[in-house]
């Protein structure tokens, strides 16, 4: 979407006054939301967030009232208005362009991954009340079913074999905590002047243990790849995975992989596709399932 509706700009004109919109930012994807780049009268440079889904909108409102200040001080934008009619919410802007699309010497990556593990730490270190035991053998056995369903028509048998390895077991239980649920570098925005790095996107942020997505997306898509940024992570992180974390990142490895393949299938979308092959590239040399008479053969089917 390139064009603000109209319901979207009578409500950044009532919050901010007149506006310029600069540029468009916005993820091509069926769901996903509207993100405009806007100057304010006043000079300011702004964001305009268009919500796709209520939940999207209710998930990066709350965190940005109660949550993001954890991170300190600048370090994610600010939400200076919101409009659950609409579901559109006007942020401020952090300096920094995305790790996605902005390649680093070895010196600042590192620098940058060291923040990147400082700045996951204090989210998930943000007090919470005590949890509900929401997780059940039968819930898992019902998401190990689905994903290998859907794992049966774009995988071959022997990477399904792997898959369904994987998951035998649940997963050990794990504190929960506040999760960004989207942690990866096209969110961490690198200010080579500062040598700071920001935080955005809370679209996905809420309660879960740290290994279902934060964790294990890392592990699978970043750091089996390159183990000096898992180094420079967990120092900023404060510690290493326990053996506990290390299970239940790759039984969720292997639920994301799936999901991440049948989507970018569906949609086109090339770089969901190489996410998956990355994942399933990095199970199949897990030391457990390493030595198995077929988890090392074969490439993704149809990717």
């Amino acid at each position: 979407m390139t064009d603000m509706p109209d319901p979207v700009r009578r409500f950044v004109d009532s919050a901010i006054g007149p506006f310029t919109i600069t540029a468009v930012h916005s993820w091509a994807g069926p769901g996903r939301p509207a993100v405009w780049e806007v100057e304010a009268v006043d000079g300011r440079r702004l964001f305009v967030k268009h919500h796709a889904s209520p939940k999207g909108y209710s998930r990066e409102t709350f965190a940005y009232r109660y949550w993001t200040s954890a991170l300190g001080e600048s370090r994610a934008p600010t939400q200076l208005a919101a409009d659950p009619a609409t579901r559109a919410i006007v942020l401020t802007s952090v300096p920094g362009r995305s790790l996605h699309d902005q390649p680093l010497g070895l010196d600042s990556e590192w620098v940058a991954y060291r923040q990147a593990g400082e700045l996951l730490a204090r989210l998930h270190n943000i007090a919470l009340p005590a949890p509900a035991d929401r997780a059940t053998a039968a819930g898992w056995e019902a998401e190990v079913a689905r994903m290998l369903r859907n794992a049966a028509p774009i995988l071959p048998p022997h990477d399904v074999a792997l898959l369904r390895a994987l998951t035998l077991q649940p997963p050990p239980a794990l504190p929960e905590v506040v999760a960004h649920a989207d942690y990866m570098p096209r969110n961490w925005l690198w200010d080579p002047h500062t040598e700071r790095l920001h935080i955005i996107d809370f679209e996905r942020t809420g309660i879960e243990c740290a290994a279902r997505r934060d964790l294990s997306r890392l592990e699978y898509r970043l750091f089996a790849q390159r183990p000096d940024l898992r180094f420079a992570f967990y120092q900023g992180y404060g510690r290493a995975l326990t053996d506990g974390e290390r299970r239940a990142c790759s039984a969720y490895a292997a639920l994301d992989a799936v999901s991440a393949l049948r989507w970018g299938q569906e949609h086109h979308d090339d770089e969901a596709v190489q996410q998956a092959r990355t994942m399933l590239d990095a199970l199949r040399a897990e030391p457990t399932v390493a030595g198995s008479s077929s988890a090392g053969e074969g490439e993704v089917s149809g990717a």
